[in-house]
This record gives structure tokens, C-alpha cells and sequence, in this order.
């Protein structure tokens, strides 16, 4: 209800203006959520609460962007042996990080199912030995005129087929080799290098399709890192990429095609420069180029926290700190790049007591 109504003259027209007014903060309110209020903090509290702060540097980006990745191993230097049936663990000869020769003995396993495919192989071994005699003999036969020439070509096309079933069986025991026990099997390395995975436990049941043995093979290493979606359209397979600390370079040689929506990053794979040494798994910075116009603000990463789902730092205001949301451009184990702005360079942002100070600014 309007109660300028009751007014006389020129006070009705404040009816639709009121109206209007109300209408407009309900949306706003409805829209923004409002950001949390300086938190006051005294300098006895900071000394107890051990806050500390740093100044935000103006970094740009003419070297290039340095992005944190994990260490992985070129698909070309990696070698399995894969289960042809169910087994079970018997014993375990090496252990991961050993090194292994090519035909080394590695693990006895026990599978009554992958001895009934070696009697069938047997089998098989026959039959090709047998069609392939018979192949031969029609020759003879047609050399002296006693056959013709498609009872021959029968006799070669069975003969291939036979060897044909006989090779893909025999690939499933290539790295295999029977025991006076018919249902145990020694699995054997596939190749010189070092054991990246295997099962140690006897009793563990493997299913036909498991890896019983891997070894990797070979120095150089790759890296998979999560590149910002913007950086990503920078790169090109054959782009060079570096090490920090380490001289000579890389390059790119895969950018995944899509992106990731939780990350909204895109996963790119670099052979490292020769010399970058670590296992599998172990944390790499990789320097990629950049456009030389793009810059940011450079902080300790462990400045950045989340509130309400998205990343802020909390800002030195002398008597209090204001926590302001904040665009993470790129991010490394040690160091984030921020976009300039609410930030100004030379703001002091604080890098420890980060839990007291998010407790207060959700309320706690």
C-alpha cells in the first residue's frame, strides 16, 4: 500500500518512484551477495594470532609462464605384461625399482585356466604342423599330376589359418614360460629397464586383462601439466618449453582437445629437456612462452584461500584485513600470478595465520 496516496497534489507521483526504488534494491540484493566485512585485528592479536604479510609484486610475463606438473613416462618406454587368464599371485621375485634384464624371471603365478589354453596351444601346435605337411604334400602331388591346383590352394589357405591361430595364441604365452607343475607359470620382464609395478602379495587374484608386471625403459622423462585455458591456445605441439634451472629445452607433444570444467585447464604433455631427473609422479615447474604483453601480480601461493567457493586473499588495511576476491591466472607449488586487479601492487597480503583469519570471515 502507498501511503502517499493520502498526500495531496505533487506527493502521489512518489507512489511509482517508491515503487521503483523498492523493486530495484530487492534485485540487487537478490544479485550480489555482499563481501565480508573488514576484519579488525589489533597488533597484539596479529602477534598471537602469528599473522604475517608480504607486498604483491608486479611480475609480467616476457620469460614465459611457469606451471607446476607431475613427472610421467614417454608411452614408448613403457613395457607390460598383461594377464591372458585368471591367476593368482605364488611368488614375487623382484620388486618395484628393481632392475630387470629382458627374459628375467619376475613372478610365479598359479592359473588352472591359463593351463588349459596351453594344452589348447599344444593343440594348435599340431594341427599347423599337420596342415602345413599336407600343404606340401599337394605340391608334390601336383608337381607329379595326381592333384589339382585348387585342392592345393585349399590345402595352403588351411595351412595359414592354422599358423595364423597358432601365432595369436602363442602371443599370449610370450612372456611366459611353463613349470613341472602344469598350473603354475613364471611371468618373465618384457624388456630391459627398471620394475614400475608389480603385485607383491602372494594370494593377490588377478583377472584376465590385469597388468602382472610393468618396466620402464629408457632417461627421458615427460611432464603432464594443467595449462589455464587461456594460456593453452598460446601452445602448439612442438612449442618449447623449459626448466626452470636447467639448461637446455623441451617441447610440447600433446595438448588434450578438451578442457577441464573443474580446473577449466587443459592438460598438456612435454618431453623435458635432457637432464631433468625424478621418478614418476615427482612435482616439475615447466616455463612455457607467453605473449610478452600479459602481466599480473606474483604472491606465495599459500596466500590464496577459498571462501564461498572461489579463491581470496586477505589485504593488510593497517587496523584491519578486507578479503578480496582475487583471479588466479597461473599457480605453482611456491607461487600464484593474480590478475592486477582489485589487488594494486605494493598491497600487503598475509601469508600465515590464514585459518584465523578465514574463521572470522565466515563468522566463526
Amino acid at each position: 500500500m502507498c501511503f502517499a496516496r493520502f498526500a495531496a497534489g505533487p506527493g502521489r507521483a512518489l507512489c511509482p518512484v517508491l515503487a521503483a526504488l523498492a523493486l530495484a534494491a530487492a534485485v540487487t540484493g537478490a544479485q550480489a551477495q555482499p563481501a565480508p566485512d573488514p576484519i579488525a585485528i589489533s597488533q597484539a592479536a596479529r602477534l598471537a594470532l602469528g599473522i604475517e604479510t608480504v607486498a604483491a609484486e608486479r611480475v609480467s610475463r616476457h620469460d614465459g609462464v611457469a606451471l607446476t606438473g607431475h613427472m610421467t613416462v614417454p608411452p614408448e618406454q613403457r613395457h607390460a605384461v598383461v594377464a591372458p587368464a585368471g591367476m593368482i599371485v605364488a611368488d614375487t621375485l623382484v620388486l618395484p625399482g628393481q632392475r630387470v634384464a629382458a627374459g628375467d624371471p619376475v613372478q610365479r603365478l598359479y592359473s588352472p585356466a591359463l593351463a588349459s589354453l596351453h594344452a589348447e596351444l599344444d593343440v594348435l601346435r599340431l594341427e599347423a604342423e599337420h596342415t602345413a605337411e599336407l600343404a606340401e604334400r599337394a605340391e608334390a602331388l601336383l608337381d607329379a599330376g595326381l592333384t589339382t591346383g585348387e585342392d592345393v590352394h585349399e590345402r595352403r589357405l588351411a595351412a595359414i589359418a592354422a599358423r595364423l591361430e597358432l601365432g595369436a595364441m602363442q602371443s599370449r604365452f610370450g612372456d611366459f614360460s611353463g613349470e613341472a607343475d602344469p598350473a603354475r607359470f613364471l611371468a618373465r620382464a618384457p624388456a630391459d629397464g627398471v620394475v614400475a609395478e608389480i603385485a607383491t602379495e602372494a594370494g593377490t587374484r588377478l583377472a584376465e586383462g590385469d597388468v602382472i608386471v610393468s618396466v620402464t625403459s629408457g632417461e627421458t622423462m615427460w611432464a603432464r601439466v594443467h595449462v589455464p585455458a587461456r594460456l593453452s591456445q598460446e601452445l602448439a605441439e612442438g612449442s618449447p618449453v623449459r626448466v626452470p634451472g636447467t639448461p637446455g629445452s623441451g617441447q610440447v607433444v600433446a595438448i588434450d582437445s578438451m578442457i577441464d570444467p573443474a580446473r577449466r585447464a587443459v592438460a598438456v604433455h612435454v618431453a623435458l629437456p635432457d637432464g631433468v631427473s625424478g621418478r614418476p609422479g615427482s612435482l616439475v615447474d615447466v616455463l612455457f612462452p607467453a605473449a610478452a604483453d600479459a602481466a599480473g601480480l606474483s604472491l606465495p601461493a599459500r596466500a590464496v584461500v577459498r571462501l564461498g567457493g572461489e579463491d581470496h586473499v586477505f589485504v593488510d588495511r593497517d587496523a584491519a584485513f578486507e578479503a578480496l576476491p582475487v583471479s588466479v591466472l597461473t599457480r605453482t607449488r611456491d607461487m600464484v600470478t593474480i590478475a592486477a586487479t582489485p589487488l594494486a601492487e605494493g598491497d600487503r597480503v598475509a601469508v600465515s595465520g590464514l585459518a584465523a583469519l578465514k574463521n572470522m570471515a565466515e563468522g566463526g
